[in-house]
């Protein structure tokens, strides 16, 4: 486990940092990848079509050659297209020796005509009937080249290469270049922007709620939350996190009102039998009404024994653990022995029981001393309504059994039913008086539901109250 000093050496970032980072970090390097095969495929496209035109033009040049049957040096008015418009194109033909036998120069220095017809020489891909691609570099200056066969007769006599730089092909590509990467750019910047204002509306909330969490560790239960938000998410999460805020206060209530009758339950019984014994102890009272303090103390001993049961209980079951011990039984002995036990008690002279239900044996596997706790719980709960007539009905199912305890008191009011299961509530009439911890129903609930059953308010008015309690057979 993490202790604080560990948790504090922990480096954190905000959400809103973290995020817009982490995303422009991911779309800067999608669009750089895709710049880079962008340019490399622009490139390719670009030095590839260039070659094409060469090539249309070569081609085009060589039938005029074919036709004159060699005796036309290439015409003198040809029109250069608007691809390889340039001022150094140099066109040349070369025999089968590699003697180069006619040389057009449009405004070509002779020093780069001659370097370049050092280079020039039959391929053998031509005699082959093949074109060529070629690019050689002359002093700083990048050449692109392309041959095609010349033919007489239907024979390969020589080659037609066409020469341009690349100087002008290179200045289009640098400015695509620059275009894409300040393309990029712009996308980039726009996407972070995007990134960031969306991570902040998101953010926002959150912020929000953490700062409501760390109220609510101060103390403070009624935190300011945004409301109305349009993501489905968020609103759930602030939904239930302000159901969570209500429910811990509920319970921060709970505590006090425990702390409070905890005292004062704990207190009385403990103050009443002292008194008492110290009475008899001191033979300040003897006879008949020393037996009298002697049995009043008796029952708040009892008492007393209760509700430090009832702590051992709820805590044993709130540690995860179960003891339940299972045994085969009748479940209709088992109401018997209740009733009958009640029945001798004091407060319980002016009730009545009916049973409905209850003229035939039903036998289950369970904790038979834990279900006995849970109808004792519900029979005073029943007593502590004033109530005069308890029914109990009895249902048996194919798999399990259904069984409402129902009474005529004074019902449970309204404020308190959604809260009569949660640990230490003890209703709102009842928080100063002594009637218990309010882990009755709790504890009750915890037992029926570690026999894989439950146990449930099933209607209340003020008219009386019906539980159900379901087991498995």
């Amino acid at each position: 486990m993490l202790n604080r000093s560990s948790k504090k050496d922990i480096k954190t970032v905000p959400l809103l940092t973290y995020w817009t980072r982490f995303y422009f970090l991911v779309l800067m390097s999608c669009l750089l990848l895709l710049a880079v095969i962008a340019v490399i495929w622009i490139r390719l496209t670009v030095y590839d079509n260039r070659y094409q035109i060469l090539e249309v033009r070569a081609e085009k040049l060589a039938e005029i050659y074919e036709d004159t049957a060699g005796q036309n040096l290439l015409p003198r008015n040809m029109n250069r297209t608007r691809e390889i418009r340039s001022e150094l194109f140099l066109v040349q033909i070369v025999d089968r020796a590699g003697n180069i036998q006619t040389i057009r120069k449009d405004k070509a220095s002779n020093k780069n005509a001659a370097a370049i017809n050092n280079l020039s020489k039959l391929n053998g891909q031509i005699l082959a009937g093949q074109k060529i691609r070629e690019q050689f570099k002359i002093g700083n200056l990048t050449w692109l080249r392309v041959g095609v066969p010349l033919y007489q007769k239907g024979i390969i006599t020589g080659a037609l290469y066409i020469s341009i730089p690349a100087s002008g092909l290179l200045a289009d590509l640098h400015f695509m270049h620059i275009s894409i990467f300040l393309i990029i750019a712009i996308i980039v910047l726009a996407g972070w922007l995007v990134l960031y204002f969306l991570s902040r509306k998101l953010t926002r909330p959150l912020l929000a709620i953490a700062g409501a969490a760390q109220a609510i560790a101060s103390g403070h239960y009624e935190p300011r939350l945004p409301q109305n938000l349009k993501e489905r998410e968020l609103q759930q999460l602030v939904t239930s996190f302000s159901d969570m805020a209500f429910q811990l206060k509920q319970l921060e209530r709970m505590r006090a009102d425990l702390l409070a009758g905890v005292s004062h339950e704990l207190r009385t019984p403990v103050t009443s039998i002292r008194g008492m014994i110290q009475a008899v102890h001191g033979k300040v009272v003897t006879g008949p009404e020393a037996d009298e303090f002697l049995y009043i103390s008796l029952n708040e001993s009892i008492r007393l024994q209760q509700m430090v049961e009832d702590l051992l209980d709820f805590s044993t079951f709130e540690a995860g653990a179960e003891p339940i011990e299972k045994e085969y039984f009748n479940l209709l002995g088992l109401l018997d022995e209740v009733i009958c036990q009640v029945s001798i008690l004091a407060g319980y002279e002016q009730i009545s029981f009916d049973r409905k239900g209850l003229d035939q044996e039903v036998w289950m596997t369970g904790d038979r001393g834990r279900l006995r706790q849970v109808f004792l719980n519900l029979f005073s709960n029943s007593q502590k309504a004033s109530a005069t007539v308890i029914k109990i009905v009895l249902r048996v199912g194919e798999d399990n059994i259904e069984i409402d305890v129902e009474d005529n008191g004074k019902g449970i009011e309204e404020a308190d039913r959604e809260y009569i299961f949660e640990r230490f509530y003890r209703g709102q009439g009842k928080k100063m008086k002594p009637r218990g911890l309010g882990l009755g129903l709790t504890v009750s609930r915890m037992l029926s539901r570690a026999h894989g059953g439950d146990l449930f308010l099933l209607r209340t008015s003020s008219e009386g109250s019906v539980f159900c309690l379901t087991l498995p057979l």
